[in-house]
């Protein structure tokens, strides 16, 4: 839970005009908000996860530190990632058990922004580009949310 003068910091930071002003900004406070980049290399081990798309459980094993998107990629789980990991897209939107959420991390404004714009969001859901795995995660299930066909 933020601190009252986290919160009104952050709201400054809202205000700056330049995204490199307001990172160190974000960074002077403890405000965590970076885009992931691949983790290739970066991992230590694997960790069990099931993906549930169109109602299916789909049973993974996937690197420990890849964010949920590369995870979903590599196991050829429909998750779409459309901006390609910079926080621009909703179409990497996944839900999280309520357990799973409640450990993660608060999400920053810009990942709170594009929530928004997802169809069917949940009081746990998150971007899948912006979380990262780790070895307490083994177990979870990620629900892939469905798609609104716009026909």
């Amino acid at each position: 839970m933020a601190t009252l003068a986290q919160r009104v910091i952050r709201r400054t930071a809202r205000s700056v005009k330049t995204e490199t002003s307001r990172t160190k900004l974000r960074r002077l406070i403890g405000i965590d908000c970076t885009v992931n980049r691949p983790s290739k290399g970066f991992c230590t081990g694997t960790i069990n996860v099931t993906f549930i798309e169109d109602g299916q459980p789909i049973e993974t094993s996937v690197r420990i530190g890849q964010s949920i998107l590369e995870a979903a990629h590599e196991n050829e789980v429909e998750l779409e990632g459309a901006c390609d990991s910079q926080l621009a897209c909703s179409t990497c939107h996944v839900i999280l058990d309520q357990v799973t959420y409640g450990e993660l991390s608060e999400p920053c404004d810009e990942e709170l922004d594009m929530l928004d714009l997802a169809v069917g969001v949940t009081n746990t859901s998150r971007l899948g580009c912006q979380i990262n795995l780790t070895k307490a995660m083994d177990g979870i299930t990620i629900e892939i949310p469905q798609s609104v066909d716009a026909r």
